[in-house]
């Protein structure tokens, strides 16, 4: 059995083939290596007569990927329904050591429609279920907030109160007949706090 060492990543996960929908009977599975050093890979497949791969095997450089094409060769009425399976194995690029591996799964539907009905209902109940449960916790959250979040104390009002009069007092450098003056740089003080004072109350707005 292959040990497995290092993720493997693909995309998309598994392949869904359309009897009616000949669009589909052509893929692309796209491999990613993330990784600072080269990899190899190879592509396996438990029934090879059904499917086609182009280029089943190759190299991708570091941080980099590549796209792989499949093609279904028997869309018939007897194969839908009937799970393959694509095994695409990663080696070391020098040593050609198989590092990991990664599934995709396929499968031939008659109807895509048909096939992606359940789960469509399925997104369509979780909508259903959302909109009330959250309407519900939303309500309860903003009557929370709006109960909670408090007004802007009366220490920060008293504050502003000072750091505005302190603003408008005269500085030394003016000349006036007021005996209390105040410094340049402590005026710039006050403005900072002002300023910091004033964040404060608009964000309990």
């Amino acid at each position: 059995m292959t040990e497995c060492k290092v993720p493997v990543f693909v995309s998309p996960q598994s392949l869904t083939f359309s009897l009616e929908d000949k669009q589909s009977h052509r893929q692309i599975i796209t491999l990613f290596n993330p990784y600072d050093f080269p990899v190899r890979f190879k592509v396996f497949c438990t029934c090879t007569k059904k499917y086609t791969v182009v280029e089943p095997e190759g190299s991708i450089s570091a941080s980099s990927r590549v796209d792989i094409v499949v093609r279904h060769n028997a869309p018939a009425p007897a194969f839908c329904d009937i799970r393959d399976k694509f095994r695409i194995q990663m080696q070391y690029y020098t040593t050609k050591k198989v590092i990991g591996y990664k599934d995709v799964e396929t499968i031939l539907v008659r109807s895509s429609e048909n096939f992606e009905l359940p789960a469509e209902n399925f997104k369509q109940l979780l909508r259903s279920d959302i909109s009330v449960d959250n309407y519900d916790n939303e309500s309860e959250i903003r009557q929370n907030c709006n109960t909670n979040t408090p007004g802007p104390n009366l220490t920060t009002l008293f504050m502003a109160g000072v750091c505005i009069c302190g603003l408008l007092l005269p500085s030394s450098e003016d000349s006036d007949i007021l005996n209390f003056r105040i410094s340049f740089n402590l005026k710039l003080a006050l403005a900072f706090v002002l300023g910091m004072t004033t964040i404060t109350i608009l964000q309990h707005q």
